[in-house]
Protein backbone atom coordinates (compact mmCIF):
# COMPACT_ATOMS: atom_id res chain seq x y z
CA UNK A 1 0.00 0.00 0.00
CA UNK A 2 1.40 3.55 -0.72
CA UNK A 3 2.07 5.89 1.64
CA UNK A 4 -0.57 8.73 0.89
CA UNK A 5 1.04 11.42 3.63
CA UNK A 6 2.88 13.28 0.88
CA UNK A 7 0.40 12.83 -2.22
CA UNK A 8 -1.41 16.19 -3.20
CA UNK A 9 -2.29 17.42 -6.60
CA UNK A 10 -0.56 19.47 -8.76
CA UNK A 11 -2.87 22.48 -8.78
CA UNK A 12 -1.11 23.28 -5.36
CA UNK A 13 2.44 22.01 -6.26
CA UNK A 14 5.41 23.83 -6.82
CA UNK A 15 6.74 21.58 -9.50
CA UNK A 16 3.93 22.08 -11.77
CA UNK A 17 4.56 24.75 -14.11
CA UNK A 18 2.17 26.21 -16.63
CA UNK A 19 1.92 29.08 -19.16
CA UNK A 20 2.40 32.77 -17.96
CA UNK A 21 -0.93 33.49 -18.19
CA UNK A 22 -2.62 30.34 -17.57
CA UNK A 23 -5.47 30.17 -15.15
CA UNK A 24 -4.79 27.59 -11.69
CA UNK A 25 -7.50 25.38 -12.66
CA UNK A 26 -7.68 21.71 -12.23
CA UNK A 27 -8.57 21.55 -16.58
CA UNK A 28 -5.17 23.97 -16.88
CA UNK A 29 -2.51 22.09 -18.38
CA UNK A 30 1.10 22.01 -17.36
CA UNK A 31 4.56 20.94 -16.92
CA UNK A 32 6.07 18.28 -14.21
CA UNK A 33 9.11 19.98 -13.12
CA UNK A 34 10.40 17.68 -10.48
CA UNK A 35 14.08 16.87 -10.79
CA UNK A 36 12.89 12.82 -11.20
CA UNK A 37 10.34 13.05 -13.70
CA UNK A 38 11.97 15.93 -16.26
CA UNK A 39 13.12 13.66 -18.42
CA UNK A 40 9.70 12.46 -19.66
CA UNK A 41 8.38 15.83 -20.09
CA UNK A 42 5.27 14.70 -18.22
CA UNK A 43 2.42 16.44 -19.22
CA UNK A 44 -0.27 16.88 -16.52
CA UNK A 45 -3.46 18.94 -15.86
CA UNK A 46 -4.33 20.60 -12.07
CA UNK A 47 -6.30 17.77 -10.96
CA UNK A 48 -3.44 15.59 -11.45
CA UNK A 49 -0.91 14.22 -8.50
CA UNK A 50 1.20 12.05 -6.92
CA UNK A 51 3.30 11.30 -4.08
CA UNK A 52 6.70 13.54 -5.20
CA UNK A 53 4.20 16.71 -4.54
CA UNK A 54 5.75 19.61 -2.79
CA UNK A 55 3.54 22.27 -1.62
CA UNK A 56 3.79 25.77 -3.09
CA UNK A 57 3.00 27.97 -6.19
CA UNK A 58 3.30 27.19 -9.64
CA UNK A 59 6.21 27.66 -11.93
CA UNK A 60 5.08 29.60 -15.02
CA UNK A 61 7.29 29.52 -18.82
CA UNK A 62 6.15 30.08 -21.87
CA UNK A 63 5.91 26.33 -23.93
CA UNK A 64 4.44 24.49 -20.48
CA UNK A 65 1.36 23.59 -21.45
CA UNK A 66 2.08 22.56 -25.22
CA UNK A 67 1.78 18.97 -26.33
CA UNK A 68 4.33 17.73 -25.66
CA UNK A 69 5.66 20.25 -23.48
CA UNK A 70 8.41 22.96 -25.21
CA UNK A 71 9.09 25.07 -22.16
CA UNK A 72 12.46 24.08 -19.94
CA UNK A 73 12.30 23.95 -16.32
CA UNK A 74 12.53 27.09 -14.11
CA UNK A 75 13.24 26.23 -10.73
Amino acid sequence: MQDTASWGLCIHCKWWQIEPDAAIMNDTKGLCIDQKLQPYLLRVSGDSGCNLFVDGVPARAAGSGDSPPTARPVR
